[in-house]
């Protein structure tokens, strides 16, 4: 099934939900299987910032991407971490899923899905290689990278091999 054919989270919904956050936002196009994401990350966000701003939300090499206007360090690690968790959560349903990415020489979109809402095709697709910086970010010069058993964005040392 193709992923525009996919309940997708709906804008009014989230105008509704969370006054003042998304009234500027100019673009939302990702599957309802991320809506607890986006929930979770709002209201986390917001309790240090309770100016926050979301803009847009897309999906972008199968993983979510939320952009926003907040200085608030908490509220950019809940956002890191909202990201992070699409990665393995199936934008359709919100099961457990993982990011697919097509073989070299297919032209499609990267997707994080689960085997139930992935095609066959799909199925056969390797998982991404994300690399070293996996769950990794930095913010006002600290590491930090999502701890899944914690269900957090702990203080790490860089990547190995970064430099400035």
């Amino acid at each position: 099934m193709p992923m525009d054919e996919f309940p997708r989270i709906k804008l009014d919904d989230l105008q509704s939900g969370y006054p003042g956050v998304f009234d500027s936002a100019r673009y939302v196009d990702v599957g309802i299987g991320w809506l607890s994401l986006i929930q979770e990350f709002v209201e986390e966000a917001l309790l240090p910032d309770a100016s926050l701003t979301v803009h847009e939300l897309k999906e972008k090499w199968g993983t979510l991407r939320i952009w926003c206007d907040t200085p608030v360090v908490a509220a950019r690690l809940a956002k890191g971490k909202a990201e992070m968790k699409s990665a393995f959560t199936c934008e359709a349903c919100g099961a457990e899923g993982f990011v697919r990415r097509p073989p070299p020489g297919r032209y499609a979109w990267w997707r994080c899905l689960c085997d139930e809402h992935a095609s066959e095709d799909q199925r056969s697709w390797p998982r991404r290689d994300v690399g070293k910086m996996t769950g990794m970010m930095q913010c006002e010069g600290q590491w930090y990278q999502y701890n899944r058993d914690l269900d957090d964005m702990v203080p790490s040392d860089p990547p190995e091999g970064w430099s400035r």
